[in-house]
Order: C-alpha cells, then sequence, then structure tokens
C-alpha cells in the first residue's frame, strides 16, 4: 500500500483545498503508474466504502493523460463538495516491468472515510493498493513490490515525486501540500511496516516516528516536545544518518526519502531504535550524574540538552 496524508486544516490548506490536494495526488500516483508501467485505467464513484463501487457506484467518464488534469481535479471536486461521493478508486490493470498487476487508488472525500469504513485507523486521504503476482510470487503491497520490482518501483516514487513539484492546486504546488506519504507492507504505520516516503514539515513527522521508537520510559520524561527540539537541534547529523539506508532530498521544510530496499528500511529502524535507546539510556545515566554532581539538580531543560549531545554524537558515528 502507499498511502497519504495531507495538511491539516490549521495549516491554511481549507477542507476544499485539502480535498483538491487529494484528488491531485491520487491521479498524480495513477499517472506515475501509468509512465512507468503498461497500464489501462477507469474511475469510478462510490458511497459508503469502495468496494461497492462496482455495485452501487458509478463510472466516471476520466482519461487519465500524460499530466495531471486540473479541469479533472474540479469536476471530481465538485461531486465532494455536493456530498454525492464518499470517494473515487482509480482502477489500474497491466504491467510494471514483469508484475502483473491491478492497482486500485481509493481518493476520498476526507480523511474520516477510511477510519469509518474500518480501512485503517489513522485518517488519510489517497490509499493505493496493489494484487498481482510476479511469476510465482503473489504481491499484496508496494513494500513487497519494491523488492522485487525495485527499478520499476524506484522510478514509479520518482515520477510521482516530479509531479508532485509539477502540479498546481490553487496557488500552491502539491509537494507543498503533502504532510507524509508512507509506502506500507499491511495497513500498519508502525515504523517496521511503513517505510516513509515523504515527511513535510518533516521535523515534525520525523518526532512522530522516532518517538515510536524510543523507549516509553525515556521517552516518557522527555516528551513530544523535547523529542521534536532534540530532532530539530541535531537535524543535520540525523540527515546524514539517514542517506546510509535512503536516497535523501531536501526541499525547503520537506524531506523526500526512498529507502535502498525494503529490508534496508527495515535495518534503518533498528538502528535507530537501539540509536535512541542507548543515548537515552547514557544520558539518563553517567551525563545525569555528571549534571547533578556540578549544579545539584537535574531538570527537563538539561536532561534533554544531555540527550542531544549523545544523539549528535551517535548520528556522526556510521551505523
Amino acid at each position: 500500500m502507499i498511502a497519504v496524508k495531507m495538511l491539516e486544516p490549521r495549516t491554511g490548506l481549507t477542507p476544499v483545498g485539502r480535498r483538491r490536494a487529494s484528488i491531485a495526488m491520487g491521479l498524480a500516483l495513477a499517472i506515475a503508474l501509468k509512465r512507468v508501467g503498461r497500464f489501462d485505467a477507469e474511475v469510478w464513484a462510490w458511497r459508503g466504502v469502495p468496494d461497492v463501487a462496482h455495485i452501487s457506484g458509478r463510472k466516471v467518464d476520466v482519461e487519465l493523460g500524460r499530466r495531471v488534469d486540473v479541469g479533472v481535479i474540479d469536476s471530481i471536486a465538485e461531486e465532494f463538495r455536493r456530498g454525492k461521493w464518499d470517494g473515487v478508486t482509480v482502477e489500474l490493470s497491466g504491467e510494471l516491468g514483469e508484475a502483473r498487476l491491478g492497482v486500485d487508488i481509493d481518493i476520498y472525500a476526507s480523511e474520516y472515510v477510511p477510519l469509518r469504513a474500518g480501512i485503517t485507523k489513522e485518517g488519510i486521504d489517497v490509499l493505493a493498493e496493489p494484487r498481482g503476482h510476479v511469476g510465482d510470487v503473489v504481491i499484496e503491497s508496494f513494500y513487497e513490490l519494491f523488492d522485487v520490482e525495485h527499478k520499476e518501483m524506484r522510478a514509479v516514487i520518482e515520477e510521482l515525486f516530479a509531479e508532485m513539484r509539477h502540479v498546481a492546486v490553487g496557488t500552491r504546488l502539491l509537494w507543498r501540500l503533502a504532510a507524509r506519504i508512507y509506502m506500507m507492507r499491511d495497513y500498519s504505520f508502525t515504523p517496521e511496516d511503513a517505510a516513509p516516503l515523504w515527511y513535510r514539515p518533516w521535523i515534525k513527522q520525523m518526532t512522530r516516528d522516532l518517538y515510536k521508537l524510543a523507549p516509553p520510559e525515556q521517552r516518557e520524561f522527555v516528551g513530544l516536545r523535547g523529542m521534536r527540539r532534540v530532532v530539530g537541534n541535531t537535524a543535520p547529523e540525523l540527515l546524514k544518518y539517514l542517506v546510509w539506508y535512503y536516497d535523501v532530498e531536501l526541499y525547503e521544510d520537506a524531506l523526500q526519502l526512498i529507502p535502498l530496499s525494503a529490508r534496508v528500511h527495515r535495518d534503518a529502524v533498528t538502528g535507530l531504535k537501539n540509536v535512541l535507546t542507548q543515548a537515552m539510556k547514557t544520558a539518563a545515566g553517567a551525563r545525569v550524574q555528571k549534571i547533578i554532581g556540578e549544579k545539584g539538580r537535574l531538570d527537563w531543560e538539561e536532561y534533554v540538552k544531555a540527550l542531544e549531545e549523545e544523539l549528535r554524537q551517535r548520528f556522526r558515528a556510521p551505523p
């Protein structure tokens, strides 16, 4: 699966703008797959859940070209606004490299549609699911396909990023509107099963994932606010560390990641978990004792600074 979450309303993206951005993102992913592979496409509109598209939904007369069409975005967004549809599904069938695939790209009218339908436990705006095979190997996720057809899947992701830099939704380019894009092994957002492809703003999004990896006792003392400060202050070292596992590009406050492989992504998660665990143990041990010995006390600020310095040193070392 590939899951996309757009920016929150408090970032200045209105509900209408968010729907338009979600539609643009779903279409961009479909076009990226068509550019790299050989796919035929149909678009279906539905209410309730996407599984009923062929039963009670209706086919939409949309042609996918080489670029995202603003007119198509507008027409789908208008139907969403009027409450006629809960979502549209772009159905692709064809080949990607040696893989014979069907791909359903669900574009939701709001992030709450997949929650209400029991599809995911976290609100998302777009969800793409493949099904098919490469020879005798059954494919049920892009996460698996990334290793089996690495060259083609890498090209798809690169084409998606290229389209995000090209397509404008209103006055803002699409890449400025996407908060998180994950390539997932199943429907889980656990770090091991969800390889990040895109974060914006990346400090905030990276903080969420690293907080999940940290030992529970220590992370509760640091808190999400403290972790965000640590990630922000060690950002140069963290980015250099990530290069061991991903192709990394930074666009202002957006971070683009392409894992070297699904296995390497899992190695990255293990490595980051170990780094956080060791850094927090050291910060809570020898460094804390030194601070107490010098100042006679320890407060939250001092501990966060100690953790920051410990992580900075560990990120500088090769994994």
